[in-house]
């Protein structure tokens, strides 16, 4: 028969000088004893152990320092991955389950003290117990699993973890279209600039930490489209800009609580076009007011080409001059034509702003007039795997939806198509006009005329 345990509690371990991974136990095991490596069977266990013990011999290989792999076990407490250890049936927070003063002795007796560098792959109540114990150590554990909200999101970083950095695309050239890839809250770890809604972020129990630098999108949309108007408060969403900014980090900007003003939405608020301009303006100055720590960007929207130049005007009428803005976002572009996206980005252009970010922005647009953008976001990446590929043929993931490669090429693609785009010949700004037809000219002229 084994003993609970190997580790020698009587004498602490001189100080381990490289990284500590610890990762849960299973619930699916041998009936027999066996190292700790092969008792745990179940499909979980196999794939966080397989992956973080390619992190760690990573770690020794590119860093050139120590790297290990323990088990926390609900009965025997910090296991080492070759220590044989009898089949039980006991969870973490059971009666007789390892307590918090027994993995602080099992802790220093592996050499781990302050100053330790320790990453934890656990479930919540294993993490807990971990946490409570070394603590009284000065050892803060990280979490690895930060933002995961189940099983799913957990093998998503796992695969991460264990592979080396994704190439073959990078961040946008600084001279070329930026496009911010729409992702969910487990995406943070691709290391991929990306977009992310405030509405994901608010279902997300524990705020994960940006391996790249990324922007908030409002949500607005959806909001609108669910509950005909915003439920948060505006001092609510600027605390929690303001948070995820400190905690998340690399926040480059965050979208105000805009109101789209799509035709369908006006008619779920009851509202006209001009008091969702008005709404989004307010919240530009209430965000701005409110001391966030992020760039809020401000958004144009309305429900006919024309009032995008109003809501233009309307911000200079409430001390916000866009021409002098870094970035102004384009909103309300989806569920429209093509040509008439093309035609607000370029009348808007046309206008003097040049600097301009496409909410939703990509593939036939980018074809018309991608050259005239700023930055785009968009999740129309993870749409088409899903409809084209459906096993991610990378290796990084079961599906290509949830592929970070499949990202990166995909937003290489956007690119390519704005480098290549062929843009119309815009608007005199005096003297003339442009051959044929131009609908927006009389309301371009008077609008500038103003500015």
């Amino acid at each position: 028969m084994t003993t609970e345990a190997t580790i020698d509690l009587e004498e602490p371990a001189p100080s381990y000088a490289g990284i500590t991974y610890v990762i849960p136990c299973g619930g699916e095991k041998l009936d027999h004893a066996a190292p700790a490596r092969d008792l745990y069977r179940g499909s979980m266990f196999r794939h966080t152990l397989e992956n973080t013990e390619r992190c760690a011999r990573m770690d020794i290989e590119q860093l050139g320092k120590p790297a290990r792999v323990l088990i926390l076990s609900g009965k025997y407490g910090l296991v080492e991955l070759d220590q044989v250890i009898e089949p039980y049936d006991l969870r973490m927070g059971a009666r007789g389950s390892v307590t918090a003063a027994t993995l602080a002795e099992q802790a220093a007796a592996l050499g781990i003290d302050w100053g330790a560098e320790v990453y934890a792959l656990l479930p919540r109540p294993y993490l807990a117990r971990l946490d409570e114990g070394l603590r009284t150590l000065d050892v803060f554990v990280q979490d690895v699993y930060e933002g995961c909200g189940g099983n799913g999101d957990q093998r998503r970083v796992n695969v991460h973890v264990g592979r080396p950095a994704v190439t073959g695309g990078g961040e946008p050239d600084e001279s070329g279209l930026k496009v911010w890839i729409g992702g969910d809250v487990s995406a943070f770890w691709w290391g991929i600039p990306m977009l992310v809604s405030y509405l994901r972020l608010l279902d997300a129990k524990t705020l994960p930490v940006a391996t790249a630098r990324w922007v908030l999108d409002s949500g607005g949309f959806p909001m609108l489209d669910k509950n005909s108007g915003w439920t948060v408060s505006g001092e609510q969403y600027a605390a929690d800009i303001k948070r995820y900014g400190a905690e998340i980090g690399n926040l480059v900007w965050a979208a105000p609580q805009d109101w789209p003003a799509a035709p369908h939405l006006l008619a779920k608020t009851g509202l006209t076009e001009e008091e969702h301009q008005r709404r989004t303006v307010a919240s530009v100055v209430q965000l701005r007011a409110a001391g966030t720590g992020v760039h809020i960007i401000p958004v144009l929207t309305a429900a006919t080409p024309d009032g995008y130049l109003r809501h233009a005007e309307m911000h200079r009428q409430a001390g916000i001059d866009l021409w002098d803005e870094p970035l102004v976002g384009v909103g309300a572009l989806l569920f429209r034509s093509v040509a008439e996206a093309a035609e607000i980005v370029r009348l808007l252009h046309a206008a003097g702003l040049v600097r301009l970010h496409a909410f939703g922005g990509k593939g036939r647009l980018l074809d018309l007039v991608g050259h005239l953008l700023e930055s785009v976001d968009s999740a129309g990446w993870s749409a088409d795997a899903r409809r084209t590929t459906d096993m991610c043929p990378h290796g990084l993931v079961k599906w290509e939806r949830n592929c970070p490669q499949a990202a990166r090429e995909w937003a290489a693609q956007q690119r390519a198509r704005a480098a290549q785009s062929r843009v119309q010949p815009m608007i005199p700004l005096g003297g003339g006009r442009a051959a044929g037809p131009d609908p927006w000219g009389p309301v371009l002229r008077e609008l500038l005329d103003m500015v």
